[in-house]
């Protein structure tokens, strides 16, 4: 019956989102919408998508490949040009590099592939930003989300449960496979409802309410840390909009103090799920301590993800110095350890060594300045902080290797490329794009 749902809203989805990219929608944010669905309605039926079909390729494997293949030819080569990616090239470099000199050809295309879709999604957002402006790109890019949104609350309704935790707790994803991914697509609604003008949509508010609501629902506690700066910022300039401003400073304390409350609220209520976090914070050492010195009580700290995360720092400090520099390999993990490192540094330091995890590292202070760059004034504060929620998360669990975690990155650093390149009122805008590559 639930399968039979998922047909019939993914039909429904496919409809709206025709309907929106033949309207008042430009190229470039037509591809982005269409390629972000269509990721979406992939996952939905995982049974069939997930597995290989040709030449050990999945057929999300293969949307993914023709996505980032299309986006190439589709967008402008100056987009791709521009000194603003230049800290991504770098990274892309130390893997290219790290791939080929330990031979992991396999996954350093399948890395590669990701990034590239990353890129050319970051493109099309970055053109449909300055071409129509934020505010109509992510009203229309809301589309996307109607059939994982929907599928989430029919899963409620219909009791349709994940059970994923030892301590009986259960996840509402909708159908999907794993909470790990669709929990990001949850964290990108509710980022993109957050950057939407007010009144541009109908009961955005509530809307925003419910968005994070269903995060807390898919039960991914990594995930509902990200969106709380977010949340934060949006009802607190929520009541700052509404206010003369001789009545912000009384008020404003007052909603500081309720916000206070309710993160306080909530943490005491998820203590269980998050007594692991205040664990580790007051045994930073674990980390670097050697696996073999682990007690039986450390090893099930934050659900082992230390004594995984001690496993891979150890094999890498103790490689010759070559594997230092440049790691073991893009998805060299895979066959050497029984799990992933549930944490992106870890495994980029792993993968890329020494080399790689600073080119990471630059990358993510580069992203932070750009964010931080942002001209109008009520982005400038949802920017960093969800850029910084974001890569907190990435501290306890890898989104960066799903395409749903490098969905919200690329729409996350689009937006922020796309307000703070300067623009040229007197030029058309394809003159603009002509220019960009000398005036960025």
């Amino acid at each position: 019956m639930f399968e039979g749902l998922k047909v019939v809203v993914g039909l429904i989805s496919f409809i709206l989102v025709y309907r929106t990219v033949t309207g008042n929608c430009n190229k470039y944010l037509a591809f982005a919408i269409c390629a972000i669905w269509l990721r979406f309605f992939l996952a939905a039926f995982h049974t069939i998508t997930y597995p290989s079909l040709i030449a050990g390729f999945s057929i999300n494997a293969l949307s993914s490949i023709s996505v980032a293949g299309l986006g190439l030819f589709f967008l402008p080569f100056a987009v791709f040009t521009l000194r603003k990616l230049l800290p991504f090239y770098f990274l892309f470099l130390a893997i290219a590099v790290s791939g080929f000199v330990n031979m992991q050809i396999p996954g350093t295309i399948n890395v590669l592939v990701k990034w590239c879709y990353f890129l050319v999604l970051t493109g099309a957002i970055f053109l449909s930003v300055r071409a129509q402006g934020h505010s109509v790109t992510f009203k229309k890019l809301l589309v996307c989300f109607f059939m994982p949104v929907v599928m989430q609350v029919l899963s409620i309704a219909l009791g349709e449960v994940k059970a994923t935790e030892n301590d009986g707790s259960a996840s509402y994803i909708g159908g999907y496979n794993h909470e790990a991914a669709f929990s990001m697509i949850i964290v990108s609604f509710i980022f993109v409802l957050g950057l939407t003008e007010r009144n541009a949509i109908k009961f955005r508010t509530s809307l925003f309410t419910v968005a994070v609501f269903l995060l807390i629902l898919v039960n991914y506690r990594t995930a509902i840390l990200t969106i709380l700066p977010i949340a934060a910022v949006f009802y607190y300039s929520l009541v700052e909009q509404r206010l003369k401003p001789s009545q912000k400073a009384p008020v404003l304390t007052v909603v500081s103090m309720f916000l206070i409350f309710v993160f306080v609220a909530l943490s005491f209520t998820l203590r269980e799920r998050f007594a692991d976090v205040g664990t580790l914070a007051s045994n930073l050492d674990l980390i670097f301590k050697a696996p073999a010195y682990f007690s039986e009580a450390e090893k099930d700290i934050m659900s082992s993800r230390v004594y995984l995360w001690s496993q891979y720092i150890n094999a890498l400090t103790n490689s010759d110095l070559l594997r230092q520099l440049i790691g073991y390999g893009p998805e060299s993990w895979n066959g050497v350890f029984k799990h992933y490192a549930h944490n992106t540094y870890v495994s980029y330091f792993y993968e890329y060594g020494y080399i790689g995890l600073l080119s990471f590292l630059f990358l993510c202070s580069y992203s932070l300045m750009v964010t931080a760059g942002v001209k109008d004034k009520r982005l400038s504060k949802i920017l960093p902080l969800s850029l910084i929620g974001f890569l907190t998360m990435n501290l306890a669990t890898m989104p960066l290797w799903n395409i749903e975690g490098l969905i919200f990155f690329a729409i996350l650093i689009g937006v922020s490329l796309g307000n703070t390149a300067p623009a040229k009122a007197r030029y058309s805008f394809r003159t603009q794009l002509a220019l960009l590559t000398t005036t960025d």
